[in-house]
């Protein structure tokens, strides 16, 4: 898997958050993937998903330890 951006959100609210992914996203080339990390704590992982297929992105792979979530999303081509 070759990830072209990751972005560490931890500690930041579903808002903030998104708006650093959306920014993220617009330096990621089609058929890319982001991976994002986020505080297991906070428990927007879902939300993300969410945000992703609403986009037309897709979740690409998922990675869970005790502390942290990184969720890979895919941009494809359209």
């Amino acid at each position: 898997m070759h990830v072209f951006k990751t972005l560490d959100i931890r500690g930041l609210s579903f808002f903030s958050a998104s708006n650093k992914t959306t920014k993220a996203f617009k330096g990621v080339t089609q058929n890319g993937i982001l991976e994002i990390i986020l505080d297991k704590k906070k428990n927007i992982t879902e939300a993300f998903q969410q945000w992703a297929k609403t986009r037309g992105y897709s979740i690409f792979n998922r990675d869970e330890d005790p502390e942290l979530i990184r969720l890979f999303i895919k941009k494809d081509s359209k």
